[in-house]
């Protein structure tokens, strides 16, 4: 089965939201002297908590390996975990990993092969070449962010070019009629930024899988999605990560809390739709 496939199915099956198991050891409750055991532990709890609920799981390599070699190996344990006890369940690498050529070959060793990721997130700085050596297997997903969440977003995102149009429309016209040549392509916005995310939706049509972040925490409210479903209301991800899996610290059940959280912020994604 096609990643695209796979994603659409799990959308249908379990709604539409994506859970970031941005997992730092340093903030996990109880943590033990192991940085393996307690990240991997405290992942598979969330996972075991969440899987009914979650129709794809993204972890950002930074909060990983920001610990060295036994953060990347919780991570490593996490995504093995997932493939053994929820294998339909997609996973995506957040790691900006926009490289091209030779390097590729690394990175999908890297992430396919050995932290078994089934979509690498890429940023559109180097042009086409960035996707290009992702598209040998419509089994590996390819997200391009089209415009990010973050505040200082718009210093070059927003750029206008001399016919008018904003450097992310470029790029999400690109990506949609250009670079998505095996059908594995999708695209990632802003929650923070309604009317882009709005216009990358215009963009790309209904048809592409979009995935949105900065729900919560960071300020992006579950209103700016409405009217961005596409067909059949089952083209849209939506990630929370902190929101969801730090939603019980200082609770002494604090995995039950990040279900409760996963469970209020679901819902609260239907009500829009």
């Amino acid at each position: 089965m096609t990643f695209r496939d796979r994603l659409l199915l799990s959308i249908v099956q379990k709604g539409h939201l994506c859970v970031g198991l941005d997992s730092r050891y340093d903030r996990i409750p109880n943590a033990s002297s192991s940085i393996v055991d307690t990240v991997f532990s405290f992942n598979a709890q969330i996972v075991d908590a969440t899987h009914d609920l979650a129709a794809a799981y993204k972890m950002n390599l930074s909060f990983y390996a920001g610990f060295g070699l036994e953060g990347l190996e919780a991570l490593r344990k996490t995504s093995a975990y997932i493939k053994e006890n929820y294998p339909d369940i997609p996973l995506l690498a957040d790691g900006k990993r926009s490289e091209m050529g030779e390097s590729v070959r690394m990175v999908k060793q890297e992430l396919f092969d050995w932290l078994l990721f089934d979509c690498v997130m890429v940023t559109p700085w180097f042009g086409f070449d960035t996707a290009r050596d992702y598209l040998d297997d419509p089994r590996h997903g390819v997200c391009v962010y089209v415009h990010d969440s973050n505040p200082s977003a718009v210093e070059f995102q927003d750029l206008e070019l001399r016919d008018g149009r904003k450097v992310y429309e470029v790029v999400a016209e690109r990506v949609a009629n250009a670079w998505n040549s095996n059908g594995n392509v999708w695209v990632e916005g802003g929650a923070t930024y309604p009317e882009q995310l709005r216009r990358i939706r215009e963009i790309v049509g209904d048809e592409m899988p979009m995935l949105v972040a900065g729900i919560g925490p960071q300020g992006g409210t579950v209103a700016s999605l409405r009217g961005l479903f596409g067909t059949d209301g089952n083209r849209l991800l939506v990630n929370s990560s902190r929101g969801i899996i730090f939603a019980g610290l200082g609770n002494n059940d604090y995995i039950s809390e990040a279900r409760k959280a996963a469970v209020k912020i679901r819902e609260s994604i239907f009500s829009v739709k």
